[in-house]
């Protein structure tokens, strides 16, 4: 599959950095070649921390990064002790909205999640445009967005809420039509609403498999990915049917072991938004965790994301550790959740060739915390020593 996103963001990466870099007295302003030294490497792709690791980094791409040994620091770079603080690669928060906000993609940046994925934005809005005048700054988190909700008339989510975030589609032609109209207004994904109306009560029309199957097929033959709006265990057989590439949130209704099964067959990711759940009532968010765990432990690969904004409850800005609390309680296991928050999460987003992994040739977003994450993950994830985005040092404990 060709990935859209890559010359864009090496041109934003490009950007970014020639303005990083002309104010010499900028804070964000280092040096374009660099060295992480002396530091415990959890790269991201869940094989076991390395310690006494270096990572290069030269003009905001990872030049090599492994043990001290097999790593070569050129006579020029600088050097950065990180005297045995853990390097992991910057984070993603995969689901959330209201993120054409310069403020809040700070404030992520700031506490190490480095790219947010916004899946439901008001069309009227220049989304393109905003998204690329906000990925300009360094000291913002990278934005990903899908755009309006792809659904039917009277779909979800016009039905309950009456959102503005939404784009109706009348039939296979219209679909089409619409998804190429999205893409080349500059969505980076695209989300499709598959939500019957179960949690709400009510009956609510959706796409047909005929429409979301060619939705599906148009997105993926424009080199990108398509991610659909579920929160009942009978929405989940269309999404599966349409070929989508990640559900949105995690079913609150039993999910059969059987669905479960061609979800992981069909190497389809799940993006739990337990935050949500927390917010919305007690029952949600026990089912939603049983489903959680029941679908890792069968082999499932899960992306973190909350949902950030998508309801009227308090969501966490920053690193989401209400989330990553709530996966430990489901049973994830403190290096499964760091690879549900970098690797998968970059793979959902259409950016897993660019970024997810601390590895050669990638751009580099890497996180740097004083804690052993293995250990205590929330704990260690709230004591950030440094951030590097786009290879920006943008938070730096040393100062």
């Amino acid at each position: 599959m060709l990935r859209r996103g890559k010359l864009l963001f090496a041109m934003v990466l490009a950007l970014a950095q020639i303005t990083a870099c002309g104010d010499s007295d900028s804070p964000a302003n280092s040096t374009r070649l660099f060295a992480l030294t002396n530091g415990i490497l959890i790269n991201g792709t869940g094989v076991a921390p390395l310690p006494a690791s270096t990572v290069v980094i030269r003009n905001g791409r990872i030049e090599a990064a492994g043990a001290a040994s097999s790593v070569n620091i050129p006579d020029d770079a600088q050097i950065i002790d990180l005297a045995g603080a853990a390097i992991l690669p910057g984070f993603f928060n995969a689901h959330v909205h209201g993120a054409f906000d310069a403020a809040k993609l700070r404030t992520w940046a700031r506490e190490g999640v480095t790219t947010v994925r916004d899946l439901g934005a008001n069309p009227a809005l220049p989304l393109a445009s905003l998204r690329d005048e906000l990925n300009s700054d360094t000291q913002t988190a990278r934005l990903v967005f899908a755009g309006p909700l792809v659904t039917v008339p009277e779909g979800y989510p016009i039905i309950p809420w009456r959102s503005a975030a939404s784009l109706p589609c009348t039939s296979v032609t219209d679909a089409r039509q619409k998804m190429d109209e999205l893409l080349d207004n500059g969505a980076d994904v695209i989300k499709i609403a598959l939500e019957r109306g179960d949690i709400f009560r009510r009956t609510i029309p959706v796409l047909s498999p005929e429409m979301a199957r060619e939705i599906c097929n148009v997105v993926h033959e424009r080199g990108t990915v398509v991610s659909a709006h579920i929160t009942s265990a009978r929405d989940i057989q269309l999404a599966i049917d349409a070929g989508v590439d990640d559900l949105a949130h995690m079913a609150v209704t039993t999910v059969a072991d059987s669905i479960i099964a061609r979800i992981i067959a069909d190497s389809m990711y799940w993006v739990p938004t337990l935050e949500l759940w927390h917010g919305t009532s007690s029952n949600h968010l026990s089912k939603a965790i049983d489903n959680l765990g029941r679908f890792f432990i069968a082999g499932g690969m899960v992306a973190l994301g909350t949902d950030f904004e998508g309801y009227s409850s308090p969501f966490e800005l920053g690193m989401p550790l209400r989330e990553i609390g709530l996966m430990q309680e489901a049973g994830m296991e403190p290096m499964q959740i760091i690879v549900a928050a970098t690797k998968n999460a970059a793979i959902v987003c259409n950016l897993g060739d660019e970024l997810g992994t601390i590895e050669t040739g990638k751009i580099a977003d890497i996180l740097v915390i004083d804690g052993n994450p293995l250990e205590d993950i929330t704990r260690a994830l709230a004591d950030v020593r440094m951030v590097i985005h786009n290879g920006v040092i943008i938070v730096d404990g040393r100062d």
